[in-house]
């Protein structure tokens, strides 16, 4: 499957609004931040379809989280 920009910005805000990302930063730091984003969304996505599906992963972690 391939990130789309889209996917990036969701994931960026979604890391900006846990706390993983600053919210403010300097161009380059913004800049380094999405390539990061992006390498993580890569591993994921890779790991999730060579085992289960990107929901399933989801629900899992949820119950773990709760």
């Amino acid at each position: 499957m391939k990130i789309t920009n889209e996917m990036l910005q969701s994931a960026i805000a979604k890391a900006i609004e846990l706390g993983v990302l600053p919210r403010r930063g300097h161009p380059e730091d913004i800049a380094t931040n999405a390539e990061i984003m992006h390498e993580v969304l890569l591993a994921a996505l890779e790991k999730s379809s060579k085992e289960h599906d990107v929901t399933d992963i989801n629900t899992n972690y949820r119950k773990q989280q709760g």
